[in-house]
């Protein structure tokens, strides 16, 4: 989940060169905020598995489940075809990251300055499975036609209000957290900038 806020990318730039000091300070500051959304949701990071359904298989009964022979093993993610990723919970919980460095550009064009985020592909199949609904959708490539709608109905509850921004340990964190976060970071940062400006650090920036 990012913290988006226009127009301050040349301001830190300057800060960064002129009073490091200023936006190590600041920097502190927005960790102590976040980085309780990041511990929030790796706590609902599901243990040892989304409702047993890691090993879940058709026809297996009595194999080992793994990518290769899972009833998801061909997973499709915008017209890319892959592995389906089993479910380890130490992975997903360790994949859920606090970052400050500025992140790709969304489809807006604007760029997260301060984030959580999920690098583990399982956790982030858990975190949004279902959005867009619970039937099976046509590029699915599984021995049951009916393996996404089952998947999707056993992964829980989404929350969050916007479809793009519901999901089930970071935006449910961040739903939960009802904007005092993003308040705090938006407030630290303007602090910041102001006193900035206060030093008159125009010429030297």
């Amino acid at each position: 989940m990012p913290i988006e806020v226009k127009g301050v990318k040349q301001t830190i730039k300057a800060i960064r060169k002129v009073d490091p000091e200023l936006l190590k300070e600041m920097n502190k500051q927005i960790r102590a905020v976040m980085a309780p959304i990041r511990d929030k949701a790796r706590g609902y990071a599901p243990s040892p598995q989304p409702d047993n359904l890691y090993a879940w298989n058709e026809n297996t009964e009595g194999k080992t489940i793994t990518a290769k022979n899972s009833a998801f093993r061909n997973f499709n993610t915008e017209g890319r075809v892959r592995l389906f990723p089993l479910y380890d919970y130490e992975t997903v919980k360790k994949g859920i990251f606090y970052a400050q460095p500025a992140g790709q550009k969304n489809k807006n064009g604007w760029r997260a300055l301060y984030y959580v985020g999920n690098k583990s592909a399982a956790g982030a199949i858990y975190e949004t499975a279902g959005r867009a609904g619970n039937s099976s959708r046509n590029g699915y490539r599984s021995n049951n036609p009916e393996a996404g709608a089952h998947f999707v109905s056993r992964m829980g509850q989404l929350y969050g209000d916007k479809r793009e921004e519901r999901g089930r340990m970071i935006f449910r964190a961040w739903a939960e957290d009802q904007g005092k976060a993003q308040a705090a970071v938006i407030k630290a940062i303007e602090n910041t900038i102001a006193a900035f400006n206060k030093g008159n650090y125009t010429k030297a920036a």
